[in-house]
């Protein structure tokens, strides 16, 4: 290919220069030493402190996993198989080891004493390492790197947990600069490193991001294939995509563990089942609604520039969304310099950055920009499979950081090198386009804004069209008073910020332009462009992740409360003979934000209810429409007893129940119900009923009883007989572990042996006398198992095919592409460490 319009000319360094009397290698090591001091300055408490982030998302990581860490604590075998939520659900969303190792495997290593520092690190590197191969610029990899690096996102989404997101983006800058590698060197060498890196991303397990930053590259790849066909450069171009290409195939295949297992599941879950109409697991993907929450309003995208343009987070914030907790700032003196890059620079990799950057701009205003997203969501593979549309503004970030160091890259470049004979006045367009809008803003705020959030204005029209209320009412007074506190204290807010975004682009300017009239050297000027970024966007993130946010490592289990309820619950456990003999309902309770959105209960005992945002949609349907929780009167009597809900948490008795326990504490109340059946237990009739709401109205129905019978949606191959005062139907639970559950079964006839077990077909085998038998689903939701007449040892385990064949897959692609870059690449090395090559090649 040709290099007029990929790569930049040759850095022009002043024999006089400070910096350039360092050689190469120098220079990358102070760079690099410089972003270690700022990951251990950010993260002091972590790496000197021995202190960890324990979002909210963490903790309920941890109430979810309790049962699975215990089984592998006292086992060493990983449990695959989450017992204590929503019944029980797969454990491949919420913690699920990789096992083949990869790089990451080295990251990982120190993760539980230096995280979020150490990928921090990795992130910084990546950056850094992108933007310096695209510019040859090591000051433009700092600023670009640390630009990122303090992004407010990234500390917000470590503050609340997203820690799976955080690593994702973590290895993001690797991606797109082995994207850009094989670009630009079609090879066999280019698409094995593409593979390791995509397959790094992807093993973070959160394939959102990856997906958003694949789109990015999408988009830049498509930017090149035009200016390929317009310079006839198409048979290198189809070279380089055919490596990328085989690239992502085979780092799919590094990653069959976990994904082929996450892939199946994911057929089942909210996230891409269709239970509720056709009683299967579909493809299909959420519905429009509800995947367009969080859609980024148009005129909140100036918090990219000020910080608390919308008030910032919590209380304060006055956004088209419901809540959020910050901006996506990334500072003015970013948009102003990649503003710069895009409208100076003629480069191809520039137009492809800014034309993603805009992509995914549009795609974080969702339904706001529906015209553009209706159609992608659907018909573009996988692009309905996501919601909180903002989070595409995490990779419009990066490409903002990337395209900002550029642009001081163009900054600093000498006049007469063919680009920009006045680069001053550009600098002072650019700059100054950035201030005049800040400054338009500060005087004009109370024209353009009225601080006041959506909620806020529908009280204010109620009141005003209610004749019942009015400024004389003591309430609505009082009402009115906090709401103008309120909104001036969004002012003032959305003044300083303003105040410091044009303080920050108008110093950085004149640094700039102080250079360009040689009065500052190079290096100089760039170290205090550098210094402004980083304490703009570091006193902003110190926001989101405070001294208060960081807590002692041990402390996940200290944050989920225990109380007195709790531990009456725990001895009743203990007493049958451990978990697995009954479920409790947490109805209501001190930490029960509602009964299907509360993970803290698993924690302590296995739950009819839970937290997760990929719980099976069989479950969730019979949370919607069997428990039916969403009515005002009490939960379903037939529902309760089906999912064995021997407890029940509440602040008052219900039909049907006990009171076996007041907590004076909490005034909490522990209702025993008396009729839950057992974990398993035999029927001797069975009804055949297909359609799924017929289901649910029949389960629902008083004249149902789950302990006499059972509803299927096909029949049996084998006959039942009813069970009456002299039949022998008996069934003990023998052992309960997340992977394996057994029972001893004895039954004078054939019978239908049923599991309070949440049905589950993509893992769970049935053993009889240690022969195979098939799981037939029973009541919508649970288990069954055809019996004969005798005794009998009942074993289901949950061993899914997909997990296996995973593990193998990743191991051969792995050893595949890892040995393939030792092959290649280590004679690579060995041509470009020659003694005699220069500088400009040794760089390259």
């Amino acid at each position: 290919m040709s290099t007029s319009r990929h790569d930049p000319a040759p850095r022009v360094e002043h024999a006089d220069s400070l910096w350039a009397r360092y050689a190469p290698t120098t220079r990358h090591g102070l760079c690099l030493g410089l972003l270690l001091v700022a990951t251990l300055l950010f993260f002091s408490a972590v790496i000197f402190g021995g202190q960890g982030i324990q979002g909210t998302d963490a903790v309920s990581y941890r109430a979810n996993a309790e049962a699975m860490i215990e089984y592998e604590e006292r086992t060493g075998e990983e449990a695959l198989w989450a017992p204590n939520v929503f019944g029980g659900m797969p454990a491949f969303m919420i913690g699920y080891d990789i096992v083949v190792p990869q790089l990451d495997t080295v990251v990982n290593a120190v993760r539980s004493v230096a995280f979020p520092a150490s990928h921090f690190f990795v992130l910084l590197v990546g950056m850094y390492l992108l933007v310096f191969y695209l510019t040859r610029n090591h000051f433009s990899g700092l600023l670009s790197a640390l630009a990122f690096g303090f992004t407010t996102y990234l500390p917000i989404i470590l503050a609340v947990g997203h820690n799976t997101k955080f690593v994702a983006l973590a290895y993001a800058p690797y991606v797109l600069l082995t994207f850009v590698y094989t670009l630009r060197n079609p090879s066999l060498l280019g698409g094995l490193l593409f593979a390791g890196a995509l397959a790094l991303d992807l093993r973070a397990k959160h394939p959102q991001i990856t997906y958003y930053v694949l789109m990015l590259a999408l988009v830049w790849w498509i930017v090149e294939a035009v200016q390929a066909w317009q310079e006839d450069e198409v048979t290198p171009f189809a070279k380089s995509t055919g490596w990328l290409a085989m690239g992502t195939g085979l780092a799919l295949l590094m990653v069959a563990q976990p994904y082929l297992a996450i892939y199946q599941y994911k057929q089942y879950s909210v996230r891409g089942a269709e239970v509720a109409a056709g009683g299967g697991g579909g493809g299909g993907g959420m519905a429009w609604q509800k995947a367009m929450q969080w859609s980024q309003g148009p005129t909140e995208l100036l918090t990219l520039v000020i910080a608390k343009a919308f008030g910032g987070g919590g209380q304060m914030y006055w956004g088209p969304k419901t809540f959020t907790e910050g901006p996506h700032y990334v500072g003015g003196v970013v948009a102003a310099l990649s503003g710069l890059a895009v409208w100076r620079t003629r480069r191809r990799v520039v137009w492809g950055l800014g034309a993603g950057v805009l992509v995914t701009v549009l795609f974080a205003l969702g339904k706001y920009a529906a015209w553009l997203n209706g159609p992608m969501f659907s018909y573009f593979p996988f692009f309905n499979s996501f919601r909180a549309p903002e989070t595409w503004l995490s990779v419009s970030a990066l490409g903002l950081a990337v395209l900002a160091g550029i642009g001081l890259d163009y900054a600093l470049r000498p006049s007469g090198d063919g680009e920009d004979p006045d680069r001053s006045r550009s600098l002072l367009y650019a700059f100054g386009a950035v201030a005049g809008l800040v400054l338009l803003l500060i005087v004009g705020k109370g024209t353009f804004f009225d601080f006041e959030s959506t909620r806020e204005t529908q009280i204010v029209q109620k009141i005003e069209q209610s004749p019942q209320l009015s400024r004389s009412n003591s309430r609505v007074r009082q009402f009115y008073q906090r709401l103008d506190q309120r909104k001036q204290q969004r002012r003032d807010a959305f003044q300083a910020d303003a105040t410091r975004t044009l303080l920050a682009v108008v110093v950085a300017l004149l640094f700039l332009w102080l250079y360009r009239r040689e009065t500052l050297s190079g290096w100089a000027t760039a170290s205090l462009v550098l210094l402004i970024v980083v304490v703009d966007l570091w006193g902003v993130a110190r926001r989101h992740l405070g001294e208060d946010t960081f807590t002692d490592q041990q402390s996940t289990q200290t944050q989920i409360p225990t109380y007195g309820f709790d531990r009456f619950i725990q001895k009743q456990q203990q007493a049958a003979g451990g978990p697995g003999h009954f479920r409790v309902l947490p109805l209501q309770a001190p930490y029960v934000q509602s009964p299907m959105n509360s993970a803290l209960p698993s924690y302590h005992y296995q739950q009819v209810g839970g937290y997760h945002a990929a719980k099976l949609q069989r479950y969730q349907d019979y949370a919607d429409h069997i428990l039916r929780l969403g009515g005002q009167g009490a939960p379903n009597e037939n529902a309760l007893d089906l999912m064995n809900a021997r407890y029940v948490l509440a602040q008052q008795r219900l039909p049907g129940t006990e009171v076996v326990y007041r907590d004076q504490q909490t005034k909490t109340l522990v209702l025993e119900n008396p009729d839950a059946v057992p974990r398993g237990f035999l029927v001797g009739n069975t009804e055949v009923v297909e359609d799924p709401k017929k289901t649910w109205a029949r389960l629902r129905s008083s004249t149902f009883d789950p302990r006499t019978a059972a509803l299927l949606p096909e029949p049996l191959d084998a006959p039942v007989t009813p069970i009456d005062s002299g039949s022998t139907a008996e069934v003990t639970l023998e052992a309960h572990e997340p992977p394996e559950i057994r029972w001893t079964v004895e039954t004078d006839a054939p019978r239908l042996f049923v599991a309070s077990e949440v049905y589950y077909p993509a893992g769970w085998t049935a053993y009889l006398d240690g022969e195979e038998v098939p799981i037939h689903r029973v009541d919508y939701l649970l288990r069954g198992v055809h019996v004969p007449a005798g005794e009998h040892t009942l074993v289901m385990r949950f061993e899914p095919a997909a997990h296996r064949y995973g593990i193998w897959v990743s191991a051969v692609a792995t050893v595949v592409d890892y040995g393939g870059i030792a092959v290649l690449g280590i004679p690579y090395l060995r041509r470009r460490l020659l003694p005699g090559e220069d500088e400009d090649e040794e760089t390259t």
